[in-house]
């Protein structure tokens, strides 16, 4: 008998007349979760009283003790017929039960032995490679806002950022794609761990990419800054320096350290996705960088890139290159704005710059136009070190230097919203005095109250999905011509969409992901329908759609029909929906009918 409980709950009996598979939906959930709580806790006795109220909590029934024994005998006949009790894994002993792993292989059971291990034993990298295989999930999905499955999860998520980082550092050196992927994982699981940051950098060094460990950094920056209201720690920040110096002394390549202004190329992303299938919904995911996922590299049965090598985009880069002195480009997360301005430098080398804006927290204000005017071969950096070291606005005589000799260039932004009033002015003079500004954020009403929504532009391009006339039928219905979708690798697109699919959706209120919950599980449905099934208002539903329909995730159909824009995302927050869950929204559907 094996039973899993590493994601969802799977038991295989090898039994002389072959195999035979049972998962969660093949039990009561009662019994299901009564089983979840002896797996969880397999290593003592439970007793009848805290088994119960582990599972009914306040809804404890008035004979706990004889609904207990009732799914204990359920369990026991469905996973093991003909098995007599005495022999059942689920052992009862001195008026309560124990899991006993000796009668059925346990992998919860395995992988806290393995944990146990890799304490003593750091040189042993096989342990840490059992961990990350047995570990496909985090345990009880199923259940997982239960109270009792809480602590095991925390238990779970805390190992395998353990082994991921351990087997991430030691591989470094002799395999960085790897050690960057493993480090990746491990920041998706536990975003606010520094040391994950510091792995990916490491990772990233390895591969002579100066900017790749510069997006570590940055990422790592922005989450402990929007999330915990901290900097990162003075080692991090070290290491960084110290890295960006032995790749430029190896690679001969000049890059700011800290600004992140850099796109790169290649196929690794060090910026890790918000969604994994390891964390399930467990919280919001950290903010992400997948709207850099360049449009250059389309699915393969994709249709042939026009001259610019810019799928989709020539129109816009055009504007970017000759239109009007301001032009704000806008678009939600995968739009693939920082890729468009990326590849407005590439084609304008020398005469367009970009570097990225300061994030929630102000730090390194004027990094931004280091990077530029670097690329722009027009370093100016006694400058912007004095006005940096003493927290001030440039002077005019100073932005007078910079501006000399630089008419007809471009200075563009990427990340923009939280540039400070002292910015905005500081490129208001730089336009004046002859520079052409891009600036990139991902919604116009994310500036409304900033300072940047003071900048007047002269052209506002907001980014649409690629169409029919860009990509070929299957990658379109795929992708829904959203370009961070396009470009996603297929191992990790689904990743991909459903981080795109929260990061759209963080803004709006709960009714909106449920719409999108219910389009996924139970596809095309009306207004009136998703209403119904989800028990809202129709007002809150149209409203829901509204905003759905705008950040291209939905798309309406005649007869006010809703169906999800890409086929990726609809996957991907389906398979968030269990069959028990499906089968229940597919009959409360049949009803409302």
């Amino acid at each position: 008998m094996d039973v899993r409980v590493l994601g969802r709950l799977e038991i295989i009996d090898q039994a002389a007349g072959g195999e035979r598979r049972l998962t969660g939906d093949d039990l009561p959930r009662r019994a299901r979760q009564v089983l979840g709580v002896l797996a969880a806790r397999h290593d003592r006795l439970q007793s009848k009283d805290a088994l119960a109220d582990a599972v009914w909590g306040e809804e404890l029934p008035g004979n706990h003790a004889a609904a207990l024994e009732h799914y204990v005998s359920v369990l026991r006949r469905t996973l093991q017929p003909g098995v007599p009790t005495a022999r059942s894994f689920i052992v009862t002993r001195a008026g309560g039960y124990v899991f006993a792993t000796d009668r059925a292989r346990l992998d919860l059971a395995e992988l806290r032995t393995a944990a146990r291990l890799a304490e003593t034993r750091p040189d042993r990298t096989d342990v840490r490679e059992q961990i990350v295989r047995l570990a496909r999930d985090l345990p009880f999905t199923e259940d997982e806002y239960a109270e009792w499955a809480a602590p095991a999860r925390a238990e779970v998520r805390a190992v395998v950022v353990a082994a991921l980082l351990d087997l991430s550092e030691a591989i470094a050196g002799a395999d960085p794609a790897r050690a960057q992927r493993l480090a990746r994982e491990a920041s998706e699981l536990e975003p606010f761990t520094e040391r994950a940051y510091r792995a990916g950098m490491r990772a990233a060094a390895g591969l002579g990419r100066a900017d790749a460990v510069i997006q570590w950094y940055d990422q790592c920056r922005r989450t402990l800054e929007q999330e915990l209201g901290v900097a990162p720690s003075r080692e991090t920040a070290t290491l960084r320096d110290t890295l960006l110096a032995d790749v430029r002394a190896s690679t001969g390549a000049s890059t700011g350290a800290g600004t992140g202004g850099g796109t790169g190329g290649g196929t690794e992303r060090p910026g890790p996705p918000a969604h994994d299938r390891r964390r399930g919904d467990r919280r919001r995911p950290a903010p992400g960088r997948q709207d850099r996922l360049a449009v250059v590299t389309a699915l393969p049965n994709a249709a042939r890139q026009p001259a610019t090598g810019f799928l989709g985009r020539d129109a816009e880069l055009a504007a970017l290159a000759g239109g009007p002195a301001v032009v704000h480009v806008a678009g939600p997360a995968g739009a693939g704005k920082s890729a468009l301005l990326a590849r407005l430098r590439e084609l304008h080398p020398g005469t367009a710059g970009l570097g990225r804006g300061p994030g929630p927290g102000g730090a390194l204000r004027l990094g931004w136009l280091r990077t530029v005017l670097h690329q722009l071969d027009r370093p100016a950096d006694d400058v912007l070190d004095a006005a940096m070291a003493e927290r001030r606005a440039l002077h005019p005589a100073e932005l007078d230097t910079i501006a000399h000799g630089l008419p007809g260039r471009v200075v563009a932004i990427d990340d923009a919203e939280h540039l400070d009033a002292d910015s905005v002015a500081e490129l208001r003079w730089l336009q004046e005095h002859g520079l052409r500004v891009v600036v990139s954020y991902r919604y116009p009403s994310t500036i409304a109250t900033r300072p940047l929504g003071a900048l007047d532009a002269g052209l506002v391009l907001r980014l649409e999905p690629l169409t029919g006339a860009d990509l070929d039928p299957e990658t379109l219905a795929a992708s829904g011509g959203i370009p961070a979708l396009v470009a996603a690798d297929p191992a990790t697109a689904g990743q991909v969409a459903m981080h795109l699919a929260r990061q759209r959706t963080r803004w709006m209120a709960p009714a909106a992901w449920e719409v999108l919950r219910l389009t996924a599980a139970l596809g095309t449905l009306r207004v009136e329908q998703l209403a119904a099934v989800a028990g809202l208002d129709v007002d809150e539903v149209l409203d829901a759609v509204d905003r759905l329909v705008h950040a291209h995730l939905l798309v309406e159909g005649p007869g006010g029909h809703v169906r999800h824009r890409s086929g990726l995302i609809r996957d991907a927050v389906a398979a968030q929906v269990s069959a028990a869950h499906s089968h229940h929204l597919r009959a409360r559907l049949t009803s409302a009918r």
